[in-house]
């Protein structure tokens, strides 16, 4: 008799172990899932606040602010390379690339306005069109990155 109960409270428990383990795979499984869904989203906001840069950049621009400029252009340098570094295993490598065309288009514009305190109207449009540009770039990831953190939402 105690042989029987013996054997019986055993597969109780060997039951009870797989439920346990089904149940902590899913909630592995789970927690994976948000924690994807956190950085898909971290890096939507990321690219929308890179995105607002460059339109600050293109205002100070239009309004001739070129040392406030100057500063933002900085900034946003060091945020594409923030951003670069910090998703460098997640982006694609179109994305990658993107942002690499952006921080060369800063950097020439970092040039431009360090070189010389009044700007020729060439200067002038040629940053417009490098600022424009750049706005585009990180607009159009923001766009990718949100896509892709609502479709994981899904």
């Amino acid at each position: 008799m105690f042989n029987f109960l013996g054997s019986l409270a055993s597969l109780i428990g060997l039951v009870f172990s797989i439920l346990a383990f089904v149940f902590a795979k899913r909630a592995s499984t789970a927690a994976r899932q948000a924690r994807d869904a956190a950085f898909r989203q971290s890096l939507s906001e990321s690219m929308n606040g890179a995105a607002r840069m460059a339109g600050e950049i293109a205002m100070y621009l239009r309004t001739e602010r070129s040392e406030m400029a100057l500063l933002r252009i900085s900034d946003l340098m060091n945020q594409t390379g923030y951003l670069s570094g910090r998703w460098e295993d997640r982006l694609p490598k179109k994305s990658k690339d993107s942002l690499f065309r952006a921080l060369g288009q800063l950097r020439s514009m970092h040039e431009v306005l360090s070189a010389t305190t009044e700007l020729v109207a060439e200067d002038k449009a040629r940053l417009a069109r490098s600022c424009q540009e750049v706005g585009e770039i990180f607009n159009g990831e923001q766009g990718v990155a949100t896509r892709a953190a609502e479709a994981g939402d899904e």
